[in-house]
């Protein structure tokens, strides 16, 4: 709950489909099943349904939809993304593995991806490290890899660097979808801001320094 309440905090309306009621999940890819329809109905509610409206009060920006998401989750928002109501999409360890899994989904969904992409990886430990790096360079829109060697598969989202995690989702999103430039550095050159810190390495393309 640390990751989403961090990421609430910063004034985005967070909407989770799933929760502790769910748990456990099946632990494979064979036994998984991904539903970004789940995803995009839950978009679908915040950015168009009454009960949004009178819940909100008018203060939501309904013109600008990001999704995330964790290991299976994560494909959820790849395969989510391709909507051409997202405008944002960030994923955490995670990535379409070389075969279609989680109900079929394969790497040929990429190329219906429009928007940047964030793909964040928890380095070497992480069972999704390769996949992240793999679909990384098979995007073909503006996107970052950026990899915390320390936090392997579940750090970022659960674990002891959880607030690290919101932190970077929260900085995408005020980029991609706030045009928040300070943000932004973060992830782009060189000498981005993630860049600097201890255990991350960042790789960008398609973005303006």
């Amino acid at each position: 709950m640390t990751f989403l309440t961090g990421l609430a905090s910063q004034g985005y309306i967070v909407v989770a489909n799933g929760g502790v009621a769910g748990f456990p999940v099946p632990s494979t890819p064979e036994q998984t099943i991904a539903h970004p329809e789940a995803l995009l109905a839950a978009a679908h509610w915040a950015t168009e349904s009454n009960q949004a409206r009178k819940q909100f009060d008018g203060r939501a920006d309904t013109t600008r939809v990001g999704v995330l998401g964790h290991s299976c989750g994560g494909v959820e928002a790849l395969a989510a993304g391709t909507d051409p109501m997202i405008d944002a999409v960030a994923g955490f360890n995670t990535g379409y593995l070389p075969d279609p899994f989680f109900g079929g989904f394969g790497r040929d969904r990429l190329a219906g991806l429009h928007t940047p992409t964030l793909l964040v990886n928890g380095g070497p430990d992480d069972v999704a490290y390769q996949n992240s790096i793999d679909n990384y360079a098979l995007l073909d829109v503006p996107a970052v890899l950026a990899a915390h060697a320390p936090a392997g598969h579940v750090g970022l989202i659960a674990g002891l660097q959880a607030t690290t995690g919101w932190q970077v989702a929260a900085d995408w999103f005020d980029y991609v979808l706030r045009g928040d430039r300070t943000a932004g550095a973060r992830f782009i050159g060189s000498d981005c801001g993630l860049c600097t810190e201890d255990g991350w390495t960042v790789e960008s393309k398609g973005l303006p320094l």
